[in-house]
């Protein structure tokens, strides 16, 4: 095995859709990189990122379903087994250690259990998760020990819940941050005007914007029913106030019934999915909210420090996010009421930066997207050194 060919990678996880891992990954694709050459076996086809990714050159292979495990890793198997990957690179929280058995097995040198969360099926319960639970810190957890050459997650928190009291200990083990591109914010700050930017989104130009970007289930992880709270107690202060509720899911109409109960359904626009989260950051918020009930390593705190935004944050966020951005994040209980909230958001208000600062602080830190490819690729190839 030489070096002086492209990395061959096939990215497993479940789909192309527009999510924290897919984004990060295409946004790695969009470097052009020669070193390094993509392709994925993805649980579900037809998502948003499919057709750009198969530009790139990228192969897609279609798995069958994760809750059919055998068929899936048979499936697994066959794809390995008739392709000469370099790197095995599985994306998740559970049942990357029977992938990782599969591709040890295939003869793939590389073989990578890389964690994106802290919570299993994003903190969905009942009697199958406490099963689930129990093989994941078990049967899982040991096949990853026995069959991955690396075991990678977002953050430390999310190491500790892949890996328990062998995070930090296996030297197998460390983080790789999911690096953002800063170049979307230099072109988003000229391509608008806040006013027109705010007209063309139905946004008033004197609004205080409270803003947040997620995903609208299925599970209630991004706890957007509190976010409304929040806001309900911040418009009854001041009727400035507006909420902007970029993305979608499940949860939508819930929620939207509850805006209506509410009788807030003028001051907050749910407008769906949103494809230029710079723009919106830059010209629409004045203030990020992400009261999350968990996350692995939040990309949208990132890119909000990048807009300059200050963000309010719930206390169960890692470190990894908070600590390295101490002076743009304002960490907060959620055992506290939304009264609470609504005074820190209005003491935040004020704390916006100018863009350019914004994506000065990010560049020094490990989370852009050129340290990302460039961590990833010392990954792959320190571990194919030692397979030469």
């Amino acid at each position: 095995m030489t070096l002086n060919k492209p990395i061959r990678v096939l990215h497993s996880f479940g789909s192309l859709g527009r999510g924290g891992i897919e984004t990060w990954l295409m946004n790695i694709l969009r470097l052009h990189s020669d070193e390094i050459k993509f392709d994925f076996i993805l649980g579900k086809l037809g998502e948003a990122y499919e057709e750009e990714a198969r530009g790139y050159g990228c192969r897609i292979h279609k798995a069958p379903p994760i809750r059919q495990l055998s068929k899936n890793l048979s499936f697994l198997r066959e794809v390995l087994t008739n392709n000469r990957y370099d790197v095995y690179h599985a994306h998740g929280e559970e049942f990357m250690g029977d992938s990782v058995k599969i591709a040890a097995k295939a003869g793939v040198p590389v073989r990578i259990a890389h964690c994106h969360s802290t919570k299993l099926a994003r903190g969905k319960k009942g009697f199958e998760m406490r099963i689930r639970s129990l093989r994941h810190k078990t049967i899982d957890r040991s096949r990853i020990l026995s069959h991955a050459t690396d075991i990678l997650a977002c953050s430390s928190d999310a190491g500790r819940f892949l890996m328990g009291r062998h995070w930090g200990i296996d030297p197998r083990c460390r983080t790789l941050y999911c690096g953002i591109p800063l170049e979307h914010f230099s072109i988003a700050l000229s391509k608008w005007s806040r006013s027109e930017f705010r007209n063309a989104h139905g946004i008033p130009n004197d609004a205080i914007m409270i803003g947040h970007a997620g995903s609208m289930g299925p599970s209630p992880v991004k706890n957007h029913s509190f976010i409304i709270e929040i806001f309900a107690e911040l418009a009854r202060r001041d009727q400035r106030y507006y909420l902007y509720l970029a993305g979608d899911g499940p949860l939508r109409p819930m929620l939207e019934q509850k805006v209506m109960e509410m009788g807030l359904q003028s001051r907050i626009l749910m407008p769906g999915l949103c494809d230029d989260i710079p723009s919106l950051m830059i010209h629409g918020f004045d203030i990020h909210i992400l009261p999350s009930l968990q996350e692995g390593l939040p990309v949208v705190g990132m890119e909000a420090v990048a807009s300059g935004l200050f963000t309010i944050c719930s206390d169960t966020i890692t470190r990894d996010f908070t600590e390295p951005f101490s002076q743009r994040v304002l960490p907060v209980s959620l055992e506290v009421n939304a009264s609470i909230w609504a005074d820190r958001v209005e003491e935040a208000v004020q704390r916006r930066i100018s863009v350019e600062e914004g994506i000065a602080i990010i560049e020094k830190s490990p989370f852009s997207i050129h340290n990302s490819l460039s961590n990833m690729l010392n990954i792959y190839k320190q571990r194919l050194q030692t397979c030469l």
